[in-house]
């Protein structure tokens, strides 16, 4: 099987996904995700895991492991500082007043299941600043972060893992159209999320 100059893209990814340096480039932008960055982790992730697939699960636990740390570290300044918490998730695009209000009233009661089911368009750092006025645990953040990731960013990693594995050939071969309609697709997704 030859593939086409095009794949070239799809190479460099698969090489970044491979190595360390696409576990560390995921491990700052999910840290910094879950603090302040608009822009998910996500973006990146999946199209390691079409370049790569067989490394998708080790990508997606590094991406799970900065937002744990990054969390905590969001915790930790909401309950030593929340005046300044709230004022640095507020600062985010797209994120306003009456969604962290309504995070914190499906978070006041402290159960991790509502940070998954709080659904999509709720950042996590949102979720964080939420909990940490609210009556959970440390440990329940925790859990409803691992829970959260699941649920937001292990279907599409699924679906982009699949498509790596089954049209590999099909995709290197019309990387850069691929790379279009993915960046397309996100700034669709984005435009409408914070309009």
């Amino acid at each position: 099987m030859t593939i086409s100059a095009n794949g070239r893209l799809f190479d460099r990814l698969e090489r970044l996904a491979t190595g360390r340096a696409g576990i560390v480039v995921l491990v700052i932008w999910g840290f910094g995700e879950a603090l302040f960055l608009p822009i998910v982790p996500d973006v990146l992730l999946y199209l390691l895991a079409a370049a790569a697939p067989r490394r998708a699960l080790v990508l997606f636990a590094s991406v799970i492991a900065s937002a744990l740390a990054g969390t905590i570290v969001l915790y930790g300044l909401a309950l030593a500082a929340p005046e300044v918490a709230e004022r640095l998730v507020l600062s985010v695009p797209g994120i306003d007043r009456a969604m962290l209000e309504a995070a914190r009233q499906l978070l006041a009661p402290g159960d991790p299941l509502a940070l998954a089911a709080f659904g999509p368009g709720t950042p996590l750092k949102v979720d964080t600043v939420a909990w940490a006025a609210g009556s959970g645990t440390w440990l329940g953040l925790l859990a409803g972060v691992v829970l959260n990731r699941i649920a937001r960013i292990g279907p599409g990693l699924l679906v982009a893992a699949i498509v790596g594995w089954r049209a590999a050939a099909w995709i290197r071969g019309h990387d850069r159209v691929v790379l279009v309609v993915y960046v397309v697709g996100w700034v669709i997704l984005y435009a409408v999320y914070l309009s």
